[in-house]
């Protein structure tokens, strides 16, 4: 993945989304208790799970490879839509609010701006050496 004009290894997206996941668990089950834990837990996994899938997307339309399926547009749109239908049933089942799953469907974000600012602060830090 390119942000900033440097590639970022998707591993350390993968890496960041799971320690939030697993910190914004621990703090749902301390501050929440057992359900909105587990909710937003499942929210993070299908945050991460919608982080697979983008990339997985993205390399299969990317200039160079060898065929185009038309199925990848679909499932790019589609996603969205089976995400919510997954929050949906998760709020349902689990009878918690809508808020950690909501959160935890953010996992992957936070991952990626978490990697933005450090490729932003490591150029600079690279910019003020001789």
């Amino acid at each position: 993945m390119i942000l900033g004009g440097r590639t970022v290894s998707i591993r350390q997206l993968y890496r960041f989304t799971v320690l939030f996941g697993l910190a914004g668990t621990v703090v749902y089950l301390v501050r929440g208790g057992v359900r909105p834990a587990i909710a937003f837990a499942l929210g993070s996994a299908t945050s991460l799970a919608n982080l697979w899938l983008f990339n997985k997307l993205a390399v299969g339309i990317e200039p160079g490879t060898t065929s185009k399926k038309p199925w990848q547009a679909g499932a790019y749109v589609g996603r969205y839509l089976l995400f919510f239908f997954i929050g949906y049933v998760i709020v349902k089942t689990l009878d918690v609010s809508p808020l950690p799953v909501v959160f935890g469907l953010f996992t992957s974000t936070a991952a990626v701006l978490l990697s933005s600012v450090i490729e932003l602060l490591g150029s600079f830090s690279r910019r003020q050496r001789p």
